[in-house]
């Protein structure tokens, strides 16, 4: 499912009532989950339903801008917190990636584990590339190591994770 870049939600019931039975009011629910310790039991006695797969489209726009930065000469690297595949999967959709994603396509973990040389080989190509499960940490060092290559970077970014890379 992921590598058909569609998010994966388990479904479980607990047809003895399991440990909610007692509470009698929402404010009793609310009491007992705010207890994170006791997450395994709540998880516990339940019968597995089955799992759904929600995928979260491209924006139209999207593809179109690919295609325009593309034309213009910027490469064009996708940095996300998705799953490799599914990263991977949208990447190629849109048109970032093209053909096989090898050795343009790393975990924000495989990029920290890289020394500097590797960091730099990796990053010194003119193909499109995506990085996926990355951090703040990960994304801030990706515009290091493009800046140390002469590269000039521009991000845009939709979250507060995105303002070490930003600055």
């Amino acid at each position: 499912m992921a590598d058909k870049a569609l998010r994966v939600i388990g479904i479980a019931a607990n047809f003895t009532g399991g440990f909610f039975k007692d509470a009698k009011t929402p404010a009793d629910k609310k009491k007992l989950l705010s207890d994170f310790d006791k997450y395994t039991q709540y998880e516990s006695g339940a019968t597995f339903l089955g799992f759904v797969g929600i995928m979260d489209p491209l924006r139209p726009e999207v593809t179109p801008a690919i295609v325009r930065c593309k034309t213009a000469g910027v490469r064009v690297i996708m940095i996300t917190g998705d799953s490799k595949i599914t990263a991977q999967r949208i990447a190629t959709d849109c048109g970032i990636l093209e053909g096989k994603p090898d050795g343009l396509s790393f975990t924000g973990t495989e990029f920290e584990k890289m020394s500097q040389e590797q960091k730099l080989k990796a990053l010194d190509n003119k193909h499109g590339m995506v990085f996926s499960r990355v951090e703040p940490r990960h994304k801030r060092e990706i515009v290091k190591v493009l800046t140390e290559l002469n590269n000039i970077c521009a991000m845009t970014g939709d979250g507060v994770n995105d303002a070490p890379a930003l600055k």
